[in-house]
């Protein structure tokens, strides 16, 4: 089997570029989820949206899991592709293994949550965003911290 030599500058660049495609998400997320509390919408009908996305996260990192095959953007295939290759078969095969167990258990706790619980009871708040901004600040610094820290 040959081995790829990788361009670590150009891998930096591609996660760069990753992690801008990942805040255009995030910001699209947020700002619907503004939209969404200010109209005043029922609160059970976005937890249940949320789920869904949840479930289809679920069923995307099955799919790679199962055929192996990278999905995404041509960066995020390049990315995924010197991910597996750095890492090595096995080991990749464990994190997916262990990222479907993780998003499956997310999964159906969302979904045992979204149905038996009158969550219309209390309308959405701003205040709920903070959490959504914790998490995008906590990525961000993560996901620069390890693209400084590639070798």
């Amino acid at each position: 089997m040959e081995e790829i030599v990788w361009d670590i500058q150009e891998i930096k660049r591609l996660k760069k570029k990753g992690l801008v495609e990942y805040n255009l998400g995030m910001l699209l997320i947020l700002l619907i989820s503004a939209l969404y509390i200010n109209m005043g919408w029922p609160v059970s009908v976005f937890f249940g949206i949320a789920c869904l996305v949840i479930w289809f996260f679920t069923a995307h990192s099955l799919y790679i899991l199962i055929t192996g095959k990278t999905t995404g953007t041509k960066t995020n295939k390049l990315v995924q592709a010197f991910d597996r290759d750095r890492s090595g078969g096995r080991r990749w095969k464990r994190l997916k293994i262990v990222e479907v167990i993780l998003f499956s258990v997310l999964s159906v706790v969302c979904t045992l949550l979204v149905f038996p619980i009158d969550i219309d009871s209390e309308p959405l708040q701003f205040m709920y965003i903070w959490a959504l901004l914790g998490a995008w600040f906590g990525a961000n610094v993560g996901s620069i911290i390890r693209i400084i820290s590639l070798e």
